[in-house]
């Protein structure tokens, strides 16, 4: 089972230049790219994508009683 393991970990790469994994920085090769991806988030150049709703119209949404 350990060899199987072995492999999967080989198969997959990292996640900024799609240099092999080490287990110490997975998922990155290394501190660099585990930097390099951390200077990203930090610049927002990754960003999560948000639907800005408009106000709600008061009288469609009322304090109706049923």
């Amino acid at each position: 089972m350990a060899s199987t393991k072995q492999q999967e970990n080989s198969k997959k790469r990292c996640l900024n230049c799609a240099k092999p994994l080490l287990p110490e920085f997975r998922p990155f090769c290394s501190p660099r790219c585990s930097q390099l991806d951390l200077s990203k988030w930090l610049n927002e150049d990754y960003r999560l994508p948000v639907v800005e709703v408009d106000d709600l119209d008061e009288e469609e949404f009322g304090d109706e009683e049923y």
